[in-house]
């Protein structure tokens, strides 16, 4: 593991934040989306915006530097044709909300150090009281970085045998929908907060799926989940909770689900160590920045807490290195 690291490579590994926060600076600017259609000079665009010219220079100068933009000889910025769908507009492959997303996540990783020290974060703000802009660019992202993953998920399972299933804490449906691709024959409930709720009823209109969705509000984590199904999924859901909330929610969907139903669980699943998968570990930092008890947890814990609330069966149905391992349970 050592072999990986040169005192040149940890020099760089120190000064990496730089380019990001070049990077996601720009995003926040929107500068990619309003430089796409029409080049601009410097002085243009600040006039427009209300920028400062100089502030506005020096940092496309340096995006130029890293192949982000392009200048011409006139001082015109432009994007790069082969960059414009993925960091402008609303497209399927834009990475827009990732990024947003990514931004905000800028100051609770800034105070890393002194979450450390201390074991809290004094600056956490749940999702229920996260601004609309905030929830839809979270909501945004998990919807481009699950769409090709949520589609793999759907096909590591046998449906056939399921009928009507509970997305808990489902987002905007990104993973309902496949499974409902997947299987005709299926019906689903999603349950999340309002908000929420309002992002998938547009989603799943849009994509032509609403019709078989029971849309339900609520708080996975104090009401109860509604009733008569026979598959659940927890979808990057467990690693927001401690193990004590993880109990309470297994049993909440315990009681959700018909007898001899199947609970599924994506995410992280770590080994005994806790540093394998390694993105799982890095993972684990930011539920310690973004959560008061968040965590990424070895699948022996998974197993004892499901089977502690009646679970019976537990098993692995899927590795992977980026939160795309399954595990499932029987009622």
């Amino acid at each position: 593991m050592n072999d990986k690291w040169t005192r040149d490579k940890l020099l760089e590994l120190g000064g990496g934040f730089r380019i990001c926060r070049i990077f996601l600076s720009a995003v926040e600017l929107d500068l990619f989306s309003k430089l796409r259609q029409t080049p601009r000079t410097v002085d243009a665009l600040a006039v427009d915006e209300g920028w400062d010219p100089r502030g506005l220079r020096i940092l496309m100068d340096a995006l130029v530097s890293q192949g982000l933009l392009s200048k011409d000889s006139h001082g015109e910025y432009a994007v790069p044709e082969a960059l414009a769908e993925w960091l402008t507009g609303d497209g399927e492959e834009t990475i827009l909300p990732m990024t947003l997303h990514q931004s905000h996540l800028w100051s609770s990783w800034s105070r890393l150090t002194e979450i450390v020290r201390t074991g809290m974060n004094p600056k956490i703000v749940p999702e229920k009281k996260r601004s609309r802009e905030e929830l839809e660019s979270f909501i945004g992202a998990m919807h481009v970085v699950g769409r090709a993953m949520a589609a793999k998920i759907a096909d590591s399972v046998d449906l056939s045998p399921f009928t009507r299933m509970l997305d808990v804490g489902g987002g905007s449906g990104t993973y309902l929908i496949a499974f409902l691709t997947k299987a005709p024959h299926l019906t689903g409930t999603l349950f999340d907060i309002p908000d929420v709720v309002e992002l998938a009823k547009k989603r799943l209109t849009e994509s032509g799926f609403i019709d078989r969705v029971e849309l339900k509000v609520g708080d996975y984590n104090k009401d109860p989940l509604p009733r008569g199904h026979d598959l659940a999924l927890l979808s990057a859901v467990i690693h927001i909770n401690s193990r004590e909330q993880n109990k309470v929610l297994y049993a909440n969907v315990f009681n959700s689900l018909d007898p001899g139903g199947t609970i599924l669980i994506r995410d992280h699943i770590m080994d005994a160590t806790r540093t394998v998968p390694p993105d799982g570990a890095i993972f684990a930092v930011n539920m310690l920045t973004a959560t008061s008890e968040g965590d990424t947890y070895p699948f022996d814990e998974i197993k004892e807490d499901l089977e502690s609330v009646g679970f019976r069966d537990v098993r692995s149905i899927r590795d992977g290195g980026h939160m795309d391992q399954l595990v499932a349970a029987v009622r």
